[in-house]
């Protein structure tokens, strides 16, 4: 079960979910979205939700921009970039 999360950061989640979608074969947007990650973990964790902090950590443990390639794990972060903002929602009611 997610935590339920104030509705301001489940809209920065989504947005850098959307985010994934377009830096799957752009370095810079890569790089962009897994900064963007970062960011969005701390926040999370200064708000004590641990829970779904631990489960961007592991989305970040997965995601490694490359410059020049494709990124091998591309689905498996979208999958669970898609999952975690699917619950988030789902705990908040939307």
């Amino acid at each position: 079960m997610a935590e339920k999360l104030p509705p301001e950061v489940i809209k920065e989640l989504e947005c850098v979910s959307r985010l994934h979608e377009q830096a799957v074969c752009d370095h810079e947007k890569c790089r962009e979205f897994s900064e963007s990650l970062s960011t969005l973990l701390v926040r999370i964790e200064d708000m004590k939700f641990y829970r779904t902090a631990d489960r961007l950590m592991s989305i970040l443990i997965n995601c490694s921009p490359k410059e020049a390639s494709h990124c091998e794990k591309a689905t498996l972060v979208g999958e669970m970039m898609k999952e975690i903002t699917k619950e988030v929602r789902k705990s908040a009611g939307k």
